[in-house]
């Protein structure tokens, strides 16, 4: 189809542009602005809230950047189930791909994290076209899963809204191959662990900043998913960056206050962002150490594999 045909145009031409080193530049200025916004944040509104650094549970916390640094590498793994599933022949050094291109997400435009990792995974031998499939099974895989986690906090009317929201890009999935609604369907079920590891992380945030309990478990997780899909469909914003921290304000300011669920909210998007940068100097040493391996003829090196 001629629409299918642009599509993927424009995702080459967007792809190359996500990996030019001016691009680059601005992801990591971006970021670094960001960052340095969180923190000024942070000490502005610090005053404001109940929170004592005394007080602060650095167990917890801790906790919460390992479950953070689950969830990445448990998104990375189930990226390569789908592409299992769309008969693609995985290597295990392909998550270094998808950890690598994880600070893109930090350009504003949400496609920009998904074409360099397209752009990555070409040079790995895997056809533009394979990976267009996978990215748009792993979008609908990802926001269905976070629907049910929306249920948790404003119950079924709000996950069926998110649902029909999802149709149009489910439906251009399912006309691509039954391949890929199995993938579709699998990756569903998988992003609930992913969900519920990010929702947990965000959960122990608070839990080390304002003492949260065990019953607002689900209603953390459920605010957290509502958040981030606000966050992915602003576009402008870099990584959901202001926006996705607003609506966790919103969704949390009568429990705690909008001053305390301002400062969990920045507090986890540090955890994070951290995380994210950690993800991605690992996947550049398991992609370094792939090369230097096929380098040395003891590993086989990519090849391209067949649509």
């Amino acid at each position: 189809m001629a629409w299918r045909e642009r599509l993927f145009r424009f995702g080459a031409t967007a792809a190359a542009a996500a990996t030019d080193k001016r691009v680059r530049r601005i992801a990591q200025l971006l970021l670094a602005l960001g960052l340095l916004f969180v923190a000024l944040r942070l000490r502005t509104i610090w005053h404001d809230s109940n929170l004592n650094l005394d007080q602060v549970g650095w167990g917890w916390l801790g906790g919460a950047a390992v479950l953070a640094a689950g969830s990445v590498a448990a998104s990375g793994a189930i990226w390569l189930v789908i592409l299992r599933e769309l008969d693609v022949p995985v290597r295990t050094h392909w998550l270094g791909i998808f950890l690598q291109a994880q600070l893109t997400k930090y350009i504003p435009g949400s496609v920009w994290q998904y074409a360099g990792r397209a752009t990555l995974a070409s040079g790995y031998g895997i056809p533009l076209r394979v990976v267009g499939k996978s990215l748009s099974v792993e979008v609908v895989a990802a926001a269905a899963a976070a629907a049910l986690f929306i249920a948790l906090l404003l119950g079924w009317w709000a996950s069926a809204v998110v649902v029909v929201l999802l149709i149009a890009p489910a439906l251009a999935v399912r006309k691509n191959s039954r391949a890929a609604v199995r993938a579709t369907a699998r990756a569903t079920a998988l992003y609930g662990v992913v969900w519920a590891l990010m929702g947990a992380s965000f959960w122990m945030t608070g839990r080390a900043l304002v003492g949260t309990s065990v019953s607002d478990l689900a209603e953390y997780g459920g605010a957290f998913a509502c958040a981030w899909l606000v966050g992915f469909v602003a576009i402008y914003a870099p990584g959901g960056l202001g926006v996705r921290e607003a609506m966790v304000v919103v969704l949390l300011r009568g429990k705690i206050g909008a001053a305390d669920a301002l400062v969990v909210a920045a507090a986890s998007r540090a955890v994070f962002t951290i995380v994210d940068c950690l993800a991605a100097a690992v996947g550049v040493v398991l992609l370094r150490r792939y090369r230097s391996a096929s380098t040395n003829g003891s590993l086989p090196t990519d090849v391209r594999t067949a649509e």
